[in-house]
């Protein structure tokens, strides 16, 4: 992009005008669709009020975008998250960042973090604009948008010290790189694994013929010691009656994460199954009447994008209940004619193992103090994907194929 463009963007913000709400119930429902128009089921207003119902202690902010006109133009969406020592197991991070953490970090930690997209998924799930707003006005806009925010916060005695906007895909590296020109950091994270899918498997058998001899090998050992699960899809009576079991599993995955930016709870679960339906995936899997395993994921846009696994560890080994999870997450793909499925980050060499790929994700944070923001950018830079061996399962000619 060119000076001139970007002079002539800036100079355009302050015909804009930015409403921020504190709930969805005081989001007019035709202003927040009229953008949406169903293109991202993060963004959904009952997506959205499942959350605020199942987590009363969080803050969370929605902005409607409207030009001179008075026209709505773009809507962002934020989460207010305290950050503790909690949300941090220190081991993993130390692993993660070479053993390099600073000793001075832990003076960092309790602190308020402004959140543009969603905590508690992964992708570009933060905001949305008309098409005839152009990509780098967008990035000024929501700059805009956190800089009120953030003022705003400030005048209340709760002041933010840390604004972050998650996560980018590598089509909008591009445009998300321009936040750099608003004195945020940009940081590379552990990517997101995705398994395309082939459109020639029109059943879970024929991507196991995909699959060569080793790793169907590997599938068939996961059936077997898995055989004995009896695995349920939930809904409202069940997961009412698991509802400590589900919280169990969650927190035993969440606490082994190097860090969260928030939790969830089994209520939230709940929640958005009552609010979604069918675009909701929620699976149990049950050995002796035991809830041993769960997962979660959304459907939309023709992927299923898997969420939250919660997993007893004592068990996994012996039934391989992760390796099963992620075999039906294809499999209901395949069933429902969907193109992708979004497998998260965490344990790539286990979903390489089904034939997820990397795609590398980036996302940017700024502190709201000049000093600060200048120190913060080294520790940021000490974080770096997860290194790990890509499996390659498939034949050498279905490699062709999906390419």
């Amino acid at each position: 992009m060119n000076i001139q463009k970007q002079i002539l963007s800036k100079s355009n913000l302050a015909s804009y005008q930015i409403d921020i709400f504190e709930s969805t119930d005081k989001v007019s429902t035709e202003h927040w669709n009229g953008v949406l128009k169903g293109q991202n089921i993060y963004l959904d207003l009952n997506y959205l009020n499942a959350l605020e119902k199942a987590l009363p202690n969080y803050d969370f902010r929605y902005l409607l975008f409207f030009d001179a006109n008075n026209s709505v133009v773009g809507l962002c969406y934020f989460q207010l998250v305290y950050f503790t020592d909690n949300d941090i197991n220190f081991e993993a991070l130390s692993e993660k960042m070479r053993g390099m953490l600073p000793s001075s970090f832990k003076k960092w930690i309790s602190t308020r973090l402004l959140i543009c997209g969603n905590a508690f998924a992964t992708g570009e799930n933060g905001f949305l604009f008309l098409d005839r707003i152009s990509k780098y006005d967008r990035i000024y806009l929501i700059n805009n948008g956190i800089k009120k925010i953030v003022n705003q916060e400030s005048a209340r005695n709760r002041p933010i010290s840390i604004s972050l906007i998650k996560e980018f895909w590598p089509d909008n590296f591009s445009m998300s790189k321009e936040f750099t020109r608003c004195k945020y950091h940009e940081v590379n994270i552990d990517v997101n694994m995705v398994l395309n899918l082939n459109s020639t498997w029109h059943s879970f058998d024929d991507y196991l013929m995909a699959l060569n001899s080793k790793f169907r090998t590997k599938y068939k050992q996961v059936f077997k010691k898995s055989k004995e699960l009896e695995i349920i899809d939930f809904d409202n009576n069940t997961v009412k009656d698991r509802l400590s079991e589900i919280d169990k599993l969650y927190h035993n995955m969440v606490n082994k994460s190097s860090f969260t930016f928030g939790r969830l709870n089994a209520k939230t679960f709940q929640e958005l199954y009552n609010e979604l339906g069918d675009s909701f995936y929620f699976k149990g899997y049950i050995l002796n009447d035991k809830l041993i395993g769960f997962a979660t994921a959304t459907i939309q846009n023709k992927t299923l994008d898997g969420n939250y696994i919660g997993i007893d560890d004592q068990f996994n080994k012996e039934y391989l209940v992760y390796q099963r999870i992620l075999y039906d997450f294809i499999a209901f793909a395949i069933d429902n004619n969907l193109s992708n499925v979004n497998l998260g980050r965490t344990a790539e060499e286990i979903k390489s193992g089904v034939g997820a790929l990397p795609v590398e994700m980036k996302f940017y944070a700024k502190h709201n103090n000049y000093f600060k923001n200048s120190i913060l950018k080294p520790f940021l830079n000490l974080l770096k994907p997860s290194k790990f061996n890509l499996r390659r399962p498939f034949k050498a000619d279905q490699l062709r194929k999906r390419a």
